[in-house]
């Protein structure tokens, strides 16, 4: 999945303690429950369309049940789990508390499992509160928010406000985590000095609604209400307020306050992998690179590119549907990216990017006039660097010095660190490099003496 982490979050990570409810306000959002296992699609049990259980999470049902690792999963509930996005579906229908059954088999035999859901452990922090609240969304639809109020803090304190990313992946860190954005994350609230806000986009995590049917008005929506429930908080300072946009978020980060007097209110913005061309832009280049990797040899690549500055105009352009721009001419259903699911793309529906075809980011980021931090990794093959590089151009043509564009070296799309563009391209990640978190904290907390 693209922009932003490979696969779903089934709920890692470890039971905690100290969760605080926001002041003055009950949080009414349910917690989901805690599966805790994860397949590797790549390893089919020997039961038909089934996988091997490829992870085992300390405290989820699947390890009080005594699910191993190479166990075959066969059902959930009688919900078949063919691959990863049908586990998330299946674990994002089964509650806290609900009794449920896992059939598994292993060694050629049969086991029915039957145990109680537990909750989603929460995230927790030595130096940090966490508050697990919520806010309304366009569609009336609940949408879990996670805020940390640092221990030890003299007056109020300001806020970082993250805008996400396009993949249905959940905001949340949990303890024990080695995703790199979660890491970036966790690093951020135990820094200090600052509250770190959160949301989750509809349909993911405890949110309600349906990520592969929301659109992206209706996600900027969430950003937007996140940003103005700041102001529920008594130890936030709700006019310091910094937005840390990442992949999909770095470019739009500008579009979530709304008018002079919100925009008043924001302080800074850090972009990671963002984007300020137009969306048609975007998809011819990426396009390129992603067949370049993909091996294809020159002549190939220069016969595709050619469909593709077809299929994608016709689409964005032109308003016609994929579906029947590719039944009118059968070959260029070679080219789109989700094979034969033509109302979809990175599980996303296409009323999503046709809106992204409409912003004017270049007018947003031209707007700008505070401090910005640009961000682009080496080996990002998604965005471009000059995407970055005239996004940071836009904010200086304000006042020189304003902005500052710097290439991340060994980085992928937003946090990940890769030896290289094809290790980045196939996902071969490398540990997590610290030092891109403390650039991160060094600059937020240069900007808070100031």
């Amino acid at each position: 999945m693209l922009f932003q982490k490979i696969g779903v979050c089934l709920g890692f990570g470890f039971w905690v303690l100290g969760f605080l409810p926001a002041s003055g306000q009950t949080d009414d959002l349910p917690r989901r429950g805690f599966l805790g296992l994860d397949i590797d699609p790549s390893k089919p049990g020997p039961v038909p369309r089934t996988c091997l259980v490829s992870s085992v999470a300390p405290g989820g049902l699947a390890a009080t049940l005594d699910v191993e690792v190479g166990d075959d999963l066969v059902y959930i509930e009688k919900h078949l789990p063919a691959n990863r996005s049908d586990l998330a579906t299946i674990a994002k229908s089964l509650r806290t508390g609900q009794r449920v059954t896992i059939d598994i088999s292993r060694g050629g035999q049969s086991r029915l499992l039957t145990g109680i859901l537990p909750e989603m452990p929460r995230e927790k922090y030595a130096n940090a509160d966490v508050i697990y609240d919520s806010v309304v969304g366009a569609k009336g639809q609940r949408l879990r928010t996670i805020l940390t109020k640092p221990h030890n803090i003299e007056g109020k304190v300001p806020v970082i406000l993250v805008v996400g990313w396009l993949s249905a992946d959940t905001v949340e860190a949990p303890d024990g985590t080695t995703d790199a954005t979660s890491l970036v994350f966790r690093g951020l609230a135990e820094m200090g000095g600052f509250a770190l806000m959160r949301v989750d986009k509809p349909g993911v995590g405890d949110s309600q609604g349906d990520c592969a049917e929301t659109d992206f008005e209706t996600e900027l929506a969430g950003y937007r209400a996140a940003f103005r429930a700041i102001r529920n908080y008594d130890f936030i300072d709700p006019d310091r307020v910094y937005l840390l946009g990442i992949s999909n978020g770095g470019g739009v980060a500008p579009l979530v306050p709304e008018t002079e007097a919100e925009e008043a209110r924001i302080r800074g913005y850090v972009s990671v992998g963002g984007w300020v061309k137009t969306w048609l832009e975007h998809m011819l280049e990426i396009e390129r690179r992603r067949f370049t990797l993909l091996g294809k040899s020159p002549g190939d690549i220069s016969d595709r590119m050619k469909g593709a500055e077809t299929l994608y105009p016709e689409w964005l352009i032109k308003g016609r549907t994929v579906e029947d721009i590719v039944r009118e001419r059968s070959t260029l259903g070679e080219i789109w990216p989700d094979g034969s699911d033509r109302s979809h793309l990175y599980g996303r529906p296409l009323a999503f990017y046709e809106q992204l075809q409409k912003l004017n980011l270049a007018a947003a980021w031209s707007r700008v006039k505070v401090p910005a931090l640009v961000l682009h990794g080496q080996y990002d093959w998604i965005m471009s660097r000059e995407d970055c590089e005239l996004m940071a151009g836009y904010v200086n043509a304000n006042k020189a010095g304003l902005a500052h564009f710097k290439e991340l070296p060994a980085t992928g799309h937003t946090f990940q660190h890769y030896g290289n563009m094809e290790d980045a391209f196939h996902s071969k990640e490398q540990p997590f490099d610290p030092a891109l978190l403390k650039l991160l904290t060094d600059w937020f907390k240069e900007r808070n003496t100031k």
